[in-house]
């Protein structure tokens, strides 16, 4: 088993993150850990697997054992092979330029004979439905392309006990499916597997136990507890009369001879929040990054009101556009969390006492405004994805393109996000919002459009979206609509 007693722990020896906690993972066991953002899931994960405090300092007490075996007294490369871990950033965790290397990256430091190797590496990547992603460059994968071959990549290391940190955070519908039934047939194979998650419905039809980390410490979640989300929003939106705050005309982008975005087409009226929805790598993320300037079209053309975006400086880009990533680090700048909220103000010359009254409210409602000295890597993933939002929205763009803005989310950050976007819909902006969170969609956009291999296959309200998703054999985007 893998066991920790007594076990706390802080980064700076002041503020406790873990509080004599104490846990046990069996063998042959499923547990899922809920908890706020913020509240040390990810902490838990990292010092179960070895990471804290060998690689990451900190004050440490009480004792962390396999099989009875005090893990101090094993080698990180022998802890490493017992005890897997799929942390909640998978572009952090990928040390190759291709998807097979990867994959087999870690049975050749085990010395595996190579043939035994290359079998492992098919077996990984079939698992999690990725067998097609074998031959492509890691950089050139989608946010759930790369999640699936992380996770690919820790199977093939047969680990005894295998630790995800929020596994589902970018996978699509067809992903989480595939994603149970992956850890429910290492169960069987004597695995013991820890699920840390925001997405209860994820692990909760395949999970033996569900734990809450809450002030330090975990307790046994109540079934009877109501899953809470997000208020059902009235958001029909009468186009009739308006013109077209954004339009897309025919964009096509490759990647050499891959076709990611194919001749694209759409509309966007002011007080429109659109769900852009997909498998993973339908070319979701490349359409937005076109949208928002970033990327230049192979051919098409991109309009906010009558202007081509092609024609605009990158300033004028910026002040009608705000964009987030679906990466949360990649948007961090500046050393503390008050500098990064107002950094757009100073950039765009847009500093004023209204607008600094308002980029402080803005950090009261996400909850950071108790943290603005903090520098915002010290931030957990969720606290980093809302100052994302923050801090691109402080000088009142017309357009928001927010890329899985629910990552690392709990109910609250849900909330929050739900709540930008009402108030941006209210005032006529539009938002366009990449999301694999159908209930999220339904609650919150006007308008889904669903893309398939690079093209819209869909556009329509959420309700005959998701009546025809499941009309076409696509039934886990719908099924997972409700909440459960």
């Amino acid at each position: 088993m893998l066991k920790a007693q007594d076990l706390s722990f802080s980064y700076d020896g002041l503020n406790p993150v873990l509080d004599s906690l104490e846990f046990i993972l069996n063998p042959r066991e499923i547990v899922g850990v809920l908890g706020p953002t913020g509240s040390g899931k990810s902490t838990l994960a990292k010092i179960l697997s070895g990471f804290i405090p060998r690689i990451i300092p900190g004050e440490i007490s009480g004792q962390i054992s396999l099989e009875d075996i005090t893990t101090s007294s094993i080698p990180v490369a022998e802890m490493a092979r017992h005890v897997a871990l799929v942390q909640q950033d998978p572009e952090g965790q990928i040390c190759t330029l291709q998807v097979s290397d990867e994959v087999a990256f870690g049975p050749e430091n085990y010395l595996i004979e190579p043939a035994m190797i290359q079998e492992t590496v098919d077996d990984s990547l079939n698992s999690v439905g990725a067998t097609h992603l074998h031959e492509r460059p890691t950089y050139a994968l989608s946010g759930g392309e790369k999640q699936r071959v992380v996770i690919a990549a820790m199977l093939a290391c047969q680990p005894k006990y295998l630790i995800l940190d929020e596994p589902s955070s970018s996978l699509d519908p067809s992903g989480v499916v595939q994603l149970r039934k992956v850890l429910i047939a290492l169960k069987q194979n004597d695995v013991g597997i820890l699920c840390i998650e925001h997405r209860l419905p994820t692990v909760l039809p395949i999970a033996d136990r569900i734990l809450e980390l809450k002030d330090g410490k975990l307790s046994e979640w109540q079934s009877e507890q109501i899953i809470q989300s997000e208020p059902l929003l009235s958001l029909q939106v009468e186009a009739r009369d308006k013109k077209p705050l954004l339009s897309a005309k025919g964009l096509c982008y490759s990647y050499g001879e891959q076709l990611a975005v194919n001749h694209v087409s759409f509309v966007a009226y002011p007080g429109e929040t659109i769900g852009l929805m997909g498998n993973n790598g339908s070319g979701k993320t490349t359409l937005l990054s076109m949208l928002g300037g970033l990327r230049k079209p192979d051919s098409g053309s991109i309009l906010i009101d009558t202007d081509l975006i092609r024609n605009l400086s990158s300033r004028d880009i910026a002040k009608n556009i705000a964009m987030i990533f679906q990466n949360p680090n990649y948007q961090i700048f500046e050393k503390t969390v008050w500098k990064e909220q107002i950094l757009n103000l100073e950039v765009l010359e847009m500093v004023s006492d209204d607008s600094l009254e308002d980029a402080e409210q803005s950090l009261k409602s996400a909850n950071l405004d108790g943290i603005r000295e903090r520098n915002p890597f010290s931030l957990s993933h969720g606290q980093k994805r809302k100052l994302n939002v923050t801090s691109v929205v402080t000088h009142s763009p017309r357009i928001y393109l927010f890329d899985e803005p629910l990552i690392g989310q709990d109910l609250p950050g849900r909330q929050f996000v739900s709540e930008i976007l009402r108030k941006h819909a209210e005032t006529q902006g539009v938002s366009v919002v990449v999301t694999h969170d159908s209930n999220f969609a339904v609650r919150n956009c006007s308008r889904i459009l669903f893309m398939d291999n690079g093209s819209i296959m869909l556009d329509g309200s959420p309700k005959h979206v998701m009546e025809r998703l499941e009309k076409m054999g696509r039934s886990e985007y719908a099924e997972m609509e409700v909440g459960k």
